[in-house]
């Protein structure tokens, strides 16, 4: 039978301002910091279509998490090429790739714990806190032409109802994160749906 627990697949960083990151065997997150060593970290956004913000907003992107079903999803009909990068770890820039878990229907507030299989309810590991949605922006595109559209759901009127590139977090409790953790999801009382951050 299948192990059908969600987990972690792969895991990426990135030191400078590329649109993909590196694979990495191991992350080390930081409690209300993010990914050590990640140009995205810190406690005010580094994203640079944000850096010009005055005052710097808190950061809510601290480390980006990406479900293997949804990249799977929209690499349908993509040459096999094409695939294999958008298959590849950090290949969106993601820290995070997972499997086995809806993170886009997830709630605001939502916390992932990481654990190592057979250490019970993960008390101890690192906890990560859902903020919102990734916006698909232009920088899509310029990995792949056209693919930005393909993490857009989009009603008859072209209003868009759905963005599929993931979703962002903060980090609640540091400590390592490991390909191949179990994740346990712990859902907020109040459900509020995540939107663009």
């Amino acid at each position: 039978m299948a192990d059908s627990r969600p987990r972690v697949l792969s895991l990426s960083t990135g030191k400078a301002h590329t649109f993909s990151k590196s694979p990495a065997s191991s992350l080390t997150l930081i409690a209300n910091y993010g990914v050590q060593g990640d140009c995205h970290a810190g406690t005010t956004v580094q994203h640079r279509s944000r850096l010009h913000i005055r005052p710097a907003p808190a950061n809510l992107r601290q480390a980006h998490l990406m479900p293997l079903e949804i990249l799977q999803r929209v690499s349908d009909g993509l040459s096999s090429e094409e695939k294999s990068r958008l298959l590849s770890p950090g290949a969106l820039g993601q820290n995070i790739t997972t499997k086995g878990v809806d993170l886009l229907g997830l709630p605001v507030g939502t916390e992932l714990r990481f654990v190592t299989d057979g250490d019970g309810g993960g008390d101890d590991g690192p906890v990560l806190v859902l903020t919102g949605l990734r916006n698909p922006c232009a920088q899509i595109n310029r990995f792949c032409p056209g693919l930005q559209e393909r993490f857009l759901v989009r009603n008859a009127k072209r209003e868009i109802t759905a963005r599929l590139a993931g979703v962002m977090s903060t980090v609640k409790v540091g400590g390592e994160v490991r390909a191949g953790m179990s994740i346990v999801v712990v859902r907020p009382e109040k459900h509020v749906p995540l939107g663009p951050v």
